[in-house]
């Protein structure tokens, strides 16, 4: 973002000088909206020709009238006459301009071309825009409103919102209201007609008074932009969450009418945002429980969260937090070096973390110090308390709340008292401090903890993540490509070429076409062989492939696979390789059509890639070190990091190749379509691909 560009943002997001163009007192819910404006501190005008007065303030009848330079402008009129304002504005000294008409782009043609128009002008004068077709904005701090949302009170805070879905952002500030959390710039963006996520993400990542930044995203327009943004506001301390809209055909359908987005998968979303370092949220609600803690525990407490401890004076709460920790991905350790201190104190106990404190009624004398002792242990990076909070409460609750607030300041750790459910009572708030979170149910509680944790692993492996330079592009080869039912397939020794070209081993092979005589076979490597028809994908629906092929049956197989290739009209090369043996095998994949850029797809290959219905994926280009964690979220499934005596396959090798197909999705991001290498076989030799199908765009 330049410097103009930012100038024009921090005006339009911070301004000092507002007008509001169109309102007038019979909208009263337009008005009930933007009324609190009016006692910030900062000037505010009305342009509306038709009154002489509206909200009791004196009007002019246009925008140059005012005859004078304004920092934001919004209008509440139609969509055509708010553009008429726009390119008015064009031509005097504005920030920018907040539309909440819809009527463009999401509508149909005709609303493109307003939109058009909307972007030319802004463009032309360097103006900034939020919206069309959205909510408006809320400075918190300020006390700017500027929204057409329905009024709620917001604490002020370092939670940041920028929603392309309206109604959204209000569901994440109801749910961070509740939890007592705090806001700073609530951006409702809209069809995004001119600055879109990429900018304000952008603005929010230098912004001092923003700590972390929630989205919720139905598009991403500028992919390059927008992660570099993210990685600029995570290496600023910055947490950011993101809840992703359309996620299946017919929600897709509803957001193209809704804000004009094309979306495209949601699972490739959620590859390139964890890759970034972005928590996932699946709604509203959970994105704002989510931020809550991040909110509430100050930065210098923030751990890995990866060694949970537990304490409960229920049973029940025990086993169901460590139930739910567990399906979060938080640890909790077993801490059975700590049992026989703690059978000293609790004798009944069994298991020491997640800990019954109340066990058998024994353990409630001793709460004081038993807390002390976990929660001080440098075996533990976060604790949490899970327990019912009544609106009714006794002195001997009161007792042992005091007890964990006070333990809770002698540590730098993350410790969080959560209600099992619902929001903790008013009375219970007495207890929270920078020391000590209040939480809102024990799931949204684990969550808001995961989402800490993930940020500090996060940024303790990328502390300032650079961006990759890209490879030098590989230019599509000369070649015609073969048409088959998927799409242009480059043909097979074309394919092969490329493998190698950019460092991933291929099977060698022998090509044969059909003018070649069946009686003169060349090869080059024992038998027995792999003999297929090259230049066809899927080729066992055309039975257009044989194994353990010997050189006596060769001529003969040869014979059979061009008969095939007559028949069917199928290209008649056919490749000769020896059969390799394998451990097992895997496979790799790229998508070069995705909307945000072109990505490696991996998995265990053959059969498993169906059957398992499991992929994993990285955005292009990736390190090593990113290639290793793509492999380890399949180290559950115990096949390539070794079970049974059986050893782990050679994954740095693994990781290699991987890095090697997103150097080749990157260089050939221009017309790679997708690329399938299934199998690819892990053996004494290392990894071979033995096949391979390249679609070009």
């Amino acid at each position: 973002m330049s410097l103009k560009e930012r100038t024009a943002l921090d005006r339009l997001l911070n301004p000092r000088s507002i007008g509001i163009v169109g309102l007038s007192d019979n909208n009263t819910r337009l008005v009930k909206c933007v009324r609190p404006t009016l006692t910030t501190g900062r000037e505010v005008f009305i342009v509306n020709p038709r009154y002489d007065r509206v909200m009791n303030l004196p009007t002019a009848r246009s925008l140059t009238d005012l005859g004078r330079p304004i920092d934001c402008v919004m209008s509440v009129m139609s969509a055509e006459r708010s553009v008429e304002l726009a390119e008015e504005a064009a031509t005097l000294n504005i920030g920018g301009m907040v539309l909440i008409a819809n009527g463009f782009a999401e509508t149909g043609a005709e609303g493109a071309r307003l939109q058009e128009r909307l972007s030319t002008a802004a463009r032309s004068a360097g103006f900034a825009v939020i919206g069309p077709n959205g909510l408006g904005f809320e400075n918190v701090p300020a006390g700017i409103r500027l929204s057409m949302a329905n009024r709620e009170t917001h604490t002020v805070g370092g939670l940041s919102v920028i929603s392309q879905s309206g109604a959204m952002l209000s569901g994440v500030t109801m749910t961070g209201n509740a939890l007592g959390a705090g806001f700073n710039l609530l951006i409702s963006s809209g069809n995004e007609a001119v600055n879109d996520m990429a900018d304000f993400a952008s603005y929010l990542a230098d912004d001092p008074a923003t700590t972390a930044i929630a989205l919720v995203i139905e598009k991403i327009r500028r992919p390059a932009c927008f992660f570099s943004a993210i990685d600029r506001a995570i290496a600023a301390g910055k947490p950011v969450v993101a809840v992703k809209l359309a996620r299946n055909e017919r929600t897709r359908k509803m957001a193209v009418s809704h804000t004009g987005a094309f979306t495209g998968d949601a699972w490739v979303y959620d590859v390139a945002l964890r890759q970034h370092g972005v928590s996932i949220a699946h709604d509203a609600e959970e994105l704002g429980h989510r931020l809550a803690l991040i909110d509430k525990i100050p930065k210098e407490r923030w751990s890995p969260v990866q060694a949970l401890g537990v304490l409960t004076t229920t049973g029940g709460y025990a086993s169901q937090a460590f139930d739910i920790a567990s399906q979060e991905g938080i640890p909790v350790p077993a801490l059975e070096h700590f049992l026989p201190w703690v059978q000293e104190r609790v004798p009944a106990t069994l298991v020491a973390n997640p800990l019954d404190v109340g066990a058998a009624g024994a353990g409630i004398s001793r709460w004081r110090e038993i807390v002390e002792y976990y929660i001080r242990s440098p075996d533990i990076d976060a604790c949490i308390v899970p327990r019912p909070m009544t609106n009714e409460v006794d002195e001997h609750v009161h007792t042992l709340l005091t007890d964990l607030a006070e333990i809770a300041r002698l540590e730098s750790k993350p410790v969080v008292l959560a209600n099992i459910a619902g929001p903790p009572p008013l009375w219970s708030r007495q207890y929270e401090s920078k020391a000590l979170a209040l939480g809102s149910g024990l799931r949204p509680t684990l969550r808001g903890l995961q989402t800490i944790g993930s940020f500090v692993r996060y940024r303790n492996r990328h502390p300032r993540r650079q961006p990759f330079e890209p490879p030098e592009l590989l230019e599509r080869p000369p070649v015609a490509p073969v048409r088959v039912p998927e799409g242009d397939m480059l043909p097979f020794d074309t394919t092969m070429r490329i493998l190698r070209q950019v460092g991933i081993p291929v099977a060698p092979y022998t090509l044969l076409d059909g003018d070649a005589d069946a009686g003169r076979i060349e090869h080059a490597f024992a038998e027995p062989y792999v003999v297929k028809l090259a230049d066809v994908a899927h080729r066992s629906e055309y039975g257009a492939v044989r194994i353990n092929v010997t050189s006596e049956a060769l001529p003969t197989i040869v014979d059979e696979l061009w008969q095939i290739a007559g028949a069917r009209g199928l290209s008649p090369v056919i490749a000769v390789q020896p059969m390799i043996r394998s451990t097992g095998d895997v496979f790799v994949g790229i998508n070069g059509t995705s909307e945000l850029g072109p990505m490696v797809v991996f998995g265990l290959g053959g059969i498993f890639v169906e059957a398992l219905n499991r992929v994993g994926g990285r955005m292009a280009p990736f390190d090593v070190e990113e290639a290793r964690d793509l492999i380890d979220e399949f180290r559950d499934l115990r096949v390539l990091h070794g079970f049974r005596g059986r050893p782990a396959w050679d994954l740095d090798a693994l990781s290699r190749l991987l890095v090697s197909a997103g150097r080749l999705a990157t260089a050939g991001r221009d017309w790679i379509a997708s690329l399938d290498l299934n199998p690819v076989l892990y053996g004494r030799g290392g990894y071979t691909a033995v096949d391979a199908l390249l679609l070009v765009k």
